[in-house]
């Protein structure tokens, strides 16, 4: 990941760099959306609204009105629709359970179709939506209908009940307060008969008060000598010694007829409520009315398969560009130009694109290549990779090599290079060969040599034998004659001639110094005094010697062979090896004493690595040379 801020155009380049784990995240998000989508059983809602009409008596009315009830009526009837009555009632009807089922059973219809169940009252009315869902469109359907039918027998029921209860209640106070009424009556009755005059009692009684009132409303007004004042207090006087000729059974009798009056009003009004109690427990008139029936819907309420397909492009599009951020996060190798030269304080020397071998093929043949890829490269394959800047010295890889030839500034005090890299794979001797082959093709005698004892390459390149090389050289078995092998050794080889002489000039100009046989211990061989002399004697025979050297991290080799010649190039492949070898490598080689020229960037995408630093360059090569020939490419 850059060390720097990113832009809009390193933003755009994580993102085409790691298009395809975008492009396949995306693809799964959106493949597992769509599965989860049609997975999905539909759910299908239907609603039925009733209408709660409480009617109530003035009594009724006073009553609440003194009774302080802080509950919401309409906010209960949505919670005792899905009560545990009204939803056994459902259970029954729709023969989910029936009357000899255990508790068990149905206590689970219950709560099963609770679960099925939602009530809400419709805003400033009284009105209720019980709105029922499930997997079928016409149950959904039934179950709101019934659900609303059942609340409404639940109610006329628990009305019924209600007024059951109060004519009983009725009944059993009228029974006592006729029973109380004839005592009262017949012990009236009798006392009358005994006391003669008991009747004048009350009637002096209720004179006297009214006299007692008037004189203290006198008293407000007047004095006590005034002439009314003195009027009434006379009679009072008067009929205060009246009374006193009575005896106590006249008040006694005046209780008695009060007590009569009482009971007889008690038993007329509960007569009243008798009569309307029965007329309430015999109509079938309830609080409750079906207003909108449930009908049955055409259409599912979920899954939505749009918004599920938008979600599902929507998720995996971000999950495809944070999967790239963080793989690009997590990536430890170096991104751009600009990095490896802020890193490793080298400069680049050139940027080698990707090179593919594409040969003229009919449509089933490239479609079964397509179908059945393979990683795995053939001979050809492999040596017009290495050779591109002699199989197709017009392709952008072989002027990508060029420009390295130019960057290295080649002259007297710059013959012997070592080319090598941090880590195995990285192309080093592809840019070594064809390094060479375009610096040969420049005019300059070019030699080769395989340094690489232990996995040597540049033989089976060139299609030529290695029986004697290097190694017999520097043990003394063999002389310089005798291991150097020239244009005659590889005409002779492998390579069809056709592939040489029809090709342009250059390859005659190199000169091949291969491995030989493999040695046990190439690292001592390496750093035998010899070496230096034959370095010193090959810059005397040849104008530029490319050393192909193993890499640097992997082994010694490199390191032994790296003061010995006068610059060292460094491979790099972006991408793929991390910051931290690439550094560790121009350490360890600058602890030796090597001279290090650069670094070379091998097998760049333009549309993945930040090679656009030179636009110019590639948007002229293309319109200069025009398309490649036929049968090759030159994919970066």
């Amino acid at each position: 990941m850059p060390q720097y801020e990113l832009n809009l155009r390193d933003y755009l380049r994580i993102m085409r760099k790691r298009r395809i784990m975008i492009v396949t995240v995306f693809i799964l998000i959106f493949l597992g959306s769509l599965l989860h989508t049609s997975l999905q059983l539909p759910i299908y809602e239907a609603s039925a609204t009733v209408k709660i009409e409480e009617r109530k008596t003035i009594a009724g009315l006073l009553t609440e009105w003194i009774i302080y009830n802080p509950a919401d009526i309409m906010e209960s009837q949505t919670k005792i629709i899905r009560g545990y009555p009204v939803m056994r009632r459902v259970a029954l009807r729709l023969g989910m359970i029936d009357q000899r089922s255990s508790l068990e059973d149905v206590n689970a219809a219950v709560s099963q179709l609770q679960a099925s169940v939602e009530t809400e009252r419709i805003a400033n009315t009284n009105m209720i939506r019980i709105t029922a869902t499930s997997n079928d469109p016409k149950k959904a359907t039934d179950l709101a209908n019934n659900i609303a039918e059942a609340y409404i027998e639940e109610n006329l029921l628990e009305k019924t009940k209600q007024a059951r209860h109060a004519r009983q209640f009725i009944e059993e106070q009228l029974t006592t307060l006729e029973t109380r009424l004839k005592d009262t009556e017949e012990s009236l009755r009798r006392f009358g008969e005994e006391v003669k005059n008991v009747k004048l009692a009350g009637p002096i009684e209720q004179k006297l008060m009214e006299l007692e009132f008037e004189l203290a409303g006198l008293l407000q007004k007047y004095t006590e000598k005034h002439p009314r004042v003195i009027q009434l207090k006379d009679q009072i006087k008067e009929m205060e010694m009246q009374l006193k000729g009575f005896s106590g059974q006249e008040l006694e009798y005046a209780r008695l007829s009060r007590e009569v009056e009482v009971n007889k009003k008690l038993y007329t009004m509960l007569k009243e409520k008798l009569e309307e109690a029965r007329i309430t427990e015999a109509q079938k008139v309830g609080d409750v009315s079906l207003v909108d029936p449930a009908v049955i819907p055409r259409s599912p309420v979920s899954p939505n398969r749009v918004m599920g397909v938008f979600i599902g492009l929507m998720l995996g599009l971000i999950l495809g560009v944070a999967s790239a951020f963080v793989a690009e996060t997590l990536d430890t190798s170096i991104a751009t130009i600009e990095d490896v030269e802020n890193i490793v304080k080298l400069p680049v020397l050139g940027i080698i694109p990707s090179v593919s071998y594409k040969p003229k093929q009919t449509f089933f043949a490239r479609f079964k290549n397509m179908v059945l890829s393979k990683d795995k490269k053939t001979e050809s394959e492999e040596r017009f990779i290495h050779l591109v800047a002699h199989y197709n010295p017009t392709s952008l890889a072989a002027e990508a090599f060029r420009n390295v030839r130019t960057n290295l500034k080649l002259d007297a005090s710059k013959k012997a290079i070592l080319v090598t890299s941090a880590n195995p794979r990285e192309g080093k001797t592809t840019v070594l060969t064809n390094l060479g082959i375009v610096t040969a093709q420049a005019g300059a005698k070019v030699l080769l040599v395989s340094t690489d004892l232990r996995r040597p390459a540049l033989a089976k390149i060139f299609g030529i034998k290695k029986d004697v090389g290097i190694n017999e050289l520097l043990v003394g078995s063999a002389t310089l004659e005798q291991v150097l092998k020239n244009i005659t050794d590889i005409m002779l080889g492998e390579i069809p001639l056709e592939d040489i002489v029809g090709r342009p000039p250059g390859i005659e100009n190199v000169w091949l110094l291969p491995s030989g046989r493999l040695p046990y211990n190439p690292a001592e061989i390496l750093e035998l005094k010899k070496m230096s002399e034959l370095i010193e004697e090959l810059k005397m025979r040849f104008d530029v010697i490319l050393f192909d050297s193993p890499p640097v991290l992997p082994v010694t080799d490199a390191s032994l062979l790296a003061p010995k010649v006068d610059c060292v190039v460094i491979v790099y492949e972006i991408g793929k090896t991390s910051r931290e070898a690439l550094q560790r490598t121009k350490i360890q080689l600058e602890s030796v004493g090597a001279r290090i020229s650069g670094v070379v960037l091998n097998n760049t995408r333009p549309q993945t690595e930040a090679i656009s630093t030179y636009p110019y360059y590639y948007h002229y090569k293309y319109r200069y040379y025009g398309k490649e020939e036929k049968g090759k490419g030159s994919r970066a």
